[in-house]
């Protein structure tokens, strides 16, 4: 098995200059308490060249450095920084494992999908380089190998066997694996300086002399390592932080810490093929604890360009009091992120922009307060929906429910359409439990219905039910121009009925059905003429029927054929007749 050792020189101080970039350039050390006396365990190049040593007290490192910057050394968040970037290199690496605070090794299993080794190891080091790291990459076969070539040479990759490059390291690479100096200070006593040197001695007389440590030092140093890589077990919970270097009372040295939090925490998502659902913005005040802001998203993303938008949209309108020490983003909820692919021709910038105003609208107004219709297995269509968190459609997708086989019908005549359309095995089959079985053919002339002389129908925008209103208010919002007007023509005895039913609905349906105020034609039983807005309007063609029936067992139960009635001057209307009453309905308007 191959594996890969991602060496990070100076981890913590690199980690440090990241995220307070005031400290480049200066002389920094990290200290740490050992056996009760705080002493240097990392020195930067600038307080190295000034004399400051590893291990030296914390005192005498600041009177060798007048002005030492020093910072304690949590190995804790160290680890958990290797961690985070081990998890940004998943999608090239199938796991890692820890060596903190050094680096991490990698398995290079997957490495010729990236066209071998050497371009997979170019790889691995640019995306360190995006993380803002610095690395160097060896690929091996063992793991003290690779580890040791990685901290102590400049090799790139390794033969199976080691190789001459592995017998020129140094003898000081043995304490990668825990060798201390009561077994390095007799070998360097011997003269041996390399592990080729030390290869070449017999085991037998090492294990003599040094007993498990020798037996040991003599399998490392001919590259004999039966140890394996085991992968780290991700944290359930994906959360970064980081710390300003002074409390900011302005937003641009907030917003440079929140980006670098979210390209880390967008990476470990990419990295887990998540996608952040819900996010948690908190802020440390200086002083007043924590600040927690909720980000909901319209659509599940891992992009940071977007979430960082979104977090400065929250955060241009909040006041705090207190200056700003902090910033944490914690992932609240995620989900699998199956990968969004655009349609040809489309721009993924307007794409975008919706998610950003959306989640902008449901983090300012609330959760519930985008919403859509998602259908419900109920024969009652006013009440086959309910209310669902708004989901953006895919572009390009046409809707698995409402199918577009509507495609002839305008508000208006359409000219060259068929007077009968090809209809289908399902609506050949509602077309026989219509109420009537067959076309009705053209009569000579219709028997007048005189015009009621005291009726209380709408007037305007007056309504005589109490839910006409909605029906009113839908067909004058319609934009009926004279393209969309039939064009004139004598009456004619009946409408023209079409023995097809179309299964698609209309794009505009009332909350509740209306009693549609109809001459009904004393042949056929269909309208005729309707009434709307005060005016007597012409039927000019009808569609249907289409029967819609309830179980018999509910209480809830209906039983209605639905029609389409293209009205003159006002479009298509989704009228049915109620078994119950034998009156009719209008449910609906198409645009």
């Amino acid at each position: 098995m191959r594996v890969a050792y991602v060496h990070l020189p100076r981890f913590p101080l690199q980690r440090l200059v990241l995220e307070q970039p005031s400290f480049a350039g200066k002389p920094v050390v990290l200290l740490e308490d050992v056996k009760g006396a705080e002493r240097v365990r990392f020195v930067s190049r600038a307080a190295s060249a000034a004399g400051v040593r590893i291990g030296q007290t914390g005192a005498a490192a600041s009177a060798t450095v007048p002005g030492l910057v020093k910072r304690r050394y949590d190995a804790d968040e160290e680890r958990k920084a290797l961690c985070t970037l081990g998890e940004s290199l998943l999608p090239v690496a199938p796991g890692f494992e820890l060596d903190a605070p050094h680096g991490l090794w990698l398995d290079a299993s997957a490495a010729h999908l990236s066209g071998g080794e050497a371009s997979w190891r170019e790889e691995l080091i640019a995306r360190c380089g995006v993380a803002g790291f610095r690395a160097k990459v060896v690929i091996g076969s063992e793991r003290f190998t690779t580890q040791a070539s990685g901290r102590f040479n400049e090799v790139g990759v390794l033969p199976a066997q080691g190789g001459a490059a592995f017998a020129s390291t140094p003898l000081d690479s043995l304490s990668c694996a825990g060798i201390g100096a009561d077994v390095l200070g007799p070998l360097k006593a011997l003269g041996l300086t390399t592990l080729g040197e030390l290869s070449g001695l017999p085991i037998g007389s090492l294990a003599a002399r040094f007993g498990s440590h020798g037996h040991l030092v003599a399998q490392l140093a001919r590259g004999q390592d039966d140890s394996h890589l085991t992968p780290e077990v991700l944290p359930e919970v994906i959360d970064e932080s980081v710390s300003l270097d002074w409390p900011a009372e302005q937003l641009e040295p907030v917003l440079f810490a929140i980006k670098m939090v979210v390209d880390r925490l967008c990476a470990r998502l990419q990295g887990r093929q998540l996608a952040a659902v819900r996010l948690s913005v908190g802020l440390t005040l200086e002083g007043a604890g924590l600040t927690s802001l909720p980000l909901i998203l319209a659509r599940p993303a891992a992009h940071s360009k977007l979430l960082l938008e979104l977090i400065r949209h929250r955060l241009t309108d909040l006041s705090v009091r207190h200056p700003i020490a902090g910033v944490r983003v914690i992932v609240e909820e995620a989900c699998a992120d199956p990968g969004r692919q655009l349609m040809l021709g489309d721009a993924p910038a307007g794409d975008a922009q919706l998610e950003v105003v959306l989640s902008k609208l449901q983090s300012a107004l609330g959760e519930a307060s985008l919403f859509s219709a998602e259908p419900v297995a109920r024969h009652r269509p006013e009440t086959a929906w309910k209310l669902a968190p708004f989901r953006p459609p895919d572009a390009g997708r046409p809707s698995e429910l409402w199918g577009a086989l509507d495609a002839g019908w305008t508000l208006g005549e359409k000219k060259g359409a068929p007077a009968v359309l090809p209809s289908s095995d399902r609506q050949q089959t509602n077309d026989q439990l219509a109420l009537l079985s067959a076309p009705v053919t053209e009569k000579p002339k219709p028997e007048p219905v005189a015009m009621p002389s005291a009726w209380d129908g709408p007037r305007g925008r007056a309504a005589a039910g109490p839910h006409e209103a909605d029906v009113m208010d839908v067909i004058a919002g319609l934009a009926v121009g004279e393209r969309w007007r039939a064009p004139k023509a004598k009456p004619v005895a009946e409408p023209l009925m079409l023995a097809v039913t179309l299964e698609s609905r209309p794009s505009r349906v009332f909350r509740e059905p209306t009693v549609l105020h109809a001459d009904v034609s004393s042949s056929s039983g269909l309208p005729a003429y309707v009434t709307l807005q005060g005016r007597r309007r012409r039927v000019e063609a009808i569609e249907g029927p289409e029967r819609l029936v309830g179980q018999w067992w509910s209480p809830d139960t209906v039983a209605r054929d639905y029609y389409r009635l293209r009205v003159e001057g006002v479009g298509v209307l989704w009228v049915f007749k109620d078994a119950a009453d034998g009156r009719f309905y209008a449910h609906g308007v198409f645009d």
